[in-house]
């Protein structure tokens, strides 16, 4: 059960980072959101799953908990995703939107779970073509552009 805990605090930590990261590249308002809005609510969602969890594990009864132990955690999918994630968000104003998530997204599905290569091309597409049409297009809402200009 320790260990559950210090991962969801690791989790808080990292949400709490995240949102702090992105008041800096300013959250603008709700009409017109800045290049931090998103990163600011995915954070705010990391963050509360993760204080949920803590706090939940406190509430459970200690007879029905598995009892683990360092040995247990397996540590290099997380990491691998935390620093795809910091990745991410270094290269996201340099890059811009579209091509620092179609990385991300092509390099957690083709290396990370394993997926075949048609699937790590089309799913990553299909969810960035729809993330553009929705807050380009339909709100909007500027993403960052990146040295390309798109």
């Amino acid at each position: 059960m320790q260990a559950q805990r210090l991962g969801f605090l690791f989790w808080l930590a990292v949400g709490l980072i995240t949102i702090y990261g992105s008041t800096r590249l300013g959250l603008g308002a709700m009409r017109e959101p800045g290049s931090g809005f998103l990163p600011c609510i995915a954070g705010c969602f990391i963050g509360l799953m993760a204080l949920g969890f803590f706090i939940i594990s406190f509430l459970r009864r200690r007879e029905t908990q598995k009892k683990l132990s360092w040995d247990d955690v397996h540590w290099h999918r997380p990491l691998i995703i935390s620093l795809l994630t910091l990745g991410f968000v270094l290269i996201l104003e340099r890059l811009g939107f579209i091509l620092a998530s179609l990385f991300l997204l092509f390099t957690l599905f083709k290396w990370v779970e394993k997926f075949s290569w048609k699937k790590a091309i089309f799913i990553p597409a299909l969810t960035l073509s729809l993330t553009y049409l929705l807050f380009n297009v339909f709100l909007k809402a500027s993403l960052p552009k990146g040295i390309f200009g798109f």
